[in-house]
């Protein structure tokens, strides 16, 4: 398991929370969800590898009420995202510290859904397998 770098500190981007094990990941969700809860804009996290920032695939988190997205930025790579409701237009406003996000509301999806990618990151090392059902390919990645 790689040890995750989070950050979603919605001020100024400062204080990464280190994350180690499921149960710190776990833990960590529940307090950005609960923090999500109360604001209209729900907040991204930024993932990283700790000790290999610059060559994993960063991600990027939204956690809201009931949903949210993953959006996998890889040095080099297809971008990919979480794969919701095909049929839906239009974007949802996410904080990423402090500034609006949009996203498109086709990657929202449950937070079950968002829980399994972070687990995968997590256990594969900071690479998602290629294969995960949760995510598909970008044609144009976002942030």
């Amino acid at each position: 398991m790689a040890t995750l770098r989070a950050i979603y500190d919605p001020e100024s981007g400062n204080n990464p929370v280190r994350i180690d094990t499921q149960d710190e990941l776990d833990e960590f969700v529940d307090r950005v969800h609960a923090y999500g809860a109360d604001h209209d804009h729900p907040p991204v996290v930024e993932f990283t590898v700790e000790h290999d920032p610059w060559t994993s695939p960063v991600l990027y988190a939204g956690i809201g009420r009931d949903h949210g997205f993953v959006q996998e930025l890889p040095p080099g790579g297809v971008a990919r995202a979480t794969a919701g409701n095909p049929q839906a237009t239009g974007t949802a406003t996410y904080d990423l510290q402090g500034h609006e996000h949009p996203v498109p509301t086709e990657q929202e999806v449950p937070l079950s859904t968002i829980r399994v990618a972070l687990s995968a990151y997590l256990a594969g090392n900071g690479v998602i397998p290629s294969d995960q059902p949760e995510l598909r390919p970008l044609d144009h990645p976002q942030p």
